[in-house]
């Protein structure tokens, strides 16, 4: 049963999962490691209908990856929601080769994991050209698999989190392609959530528009927010499904100064037809790893 010091918090993924240990670092900056309850969800809309049903009081959810872009369905998802992002969290990927300790790699015939996952070790299993990659929904869903078949000829790429908590081995260590492979994650909470006002600066703010579609709209809103002396970290365009060959535009800005933080809300919202602030929030401040 709950208790009123639970602190629910949801993620896509299976215990051990990236988006687990992301929950773990957010609950240790928070000061609350001992009363976060992770919920464990099956994909990512189910993070946000636990968030809207108030079943959790905060989800994590991966934005982007440095080997591989975006995660588009929840720059969707962020959109279409009532939630804001007060967050975010930098997290190095490191991927293993997970199975039984008297594994043979030479023998092995399947190796699961997450799609995205597999997209990040593709040196790695060319050189297992004996061995099948096979697509399963989670990277940790894929050790516990594994380790219920009790086939030692199956074997699954995911973090050393989750080499210990499916009880298995790290068979091989690191073995994505690129070795600075980080994800970002956003920390999301419904609108009028948790915390009920912007920190102090520097921040980022995380925003949506939809411009007028004629020549230099978009080059318009840029050049107003250079004037600010903000610094656009991100643009992504997204169709949107309803009127095609239109965009929405995803943009990440970082503001030095708190009376800029109204000034980039009010220059989004004059010069675009349609908007959201998704959040205004602490930049990660990122440390060795």
């Amino acid at each position: 049963m709950a208790t009123n010091s639970e602190l629910k918090i949801g993620y896509q993924g299976a215990p051990g999962a990236f988006s687990h240990r992301a929950v773990k670092i957010f609950a240790e900056e928070l000061g609350r490691l001992d009363e976060v309850v992770p919920v464990s969800c099956k994909t990512f809309d189910e993070v946000f209908a636990r968030l809207l049903s108030h079943e959790c009081s905060y989800g994590v959810i991966p934005l982007e990856n440095s080997s591989v872009g975006s995660i588009v369905a929840n720059y969707d998802l962020l959109w279409k929601n009532k939630v804001e992002m007060v967050g975010e969290i930098y997290l190095p990927i490191h991927h293993n080769l997970i199975g039984f300790s008297d594994t043979d790699i030479s023998k092995l015939e399947e190796i699961y994991s997450h799609p995205v996952a597999l997209d990040q070790c593709r040196t790695f299993l060319k050189e297992l050209s004996h061995s099948k990659a096979v697509s399963y929904w989670d990277t940790s869903a894929a050790a516990f698999f594994v380790k219920e078949t009790g086939s030692r000829v199956f074997a699954a790429i995911a973090s050393e989190f989750a080499a210990e908590e499916s009880g298995l081995v790290i068979l091989r260590r690191d073995i994505e392609d690129f070795s600075g492979n980080r994800t970002r994650f956003g920390v999301i909470t419904l609108v009028n959530g948790h915390p009920p006002t912007p920190p102090p600066a520097p921040i980022k703010i995380s925003c949506v528009v939809e411009l007028a579609h004629q020549p230099g709209a978009l080059a318009n809103l840029l050049r107003n927010l250079a004037i600010l002396g903000v610094n656009l970290t991100k643009i992504e365009s997204r169709p949107i499904p309803e009127t095609p060959w239109h965009y929405r535009f995803f943009l990440d800005i970082e503001v030095p100064f708190d009376e800029v933080s109204d000034a980039v809300a009010s220059t989004v919202g004059k010069l675009s037809e349609a908007h959201k602030i998704l959040g205004r929030y602490k930049p990660w401040q990122e440390t060795a790893s």
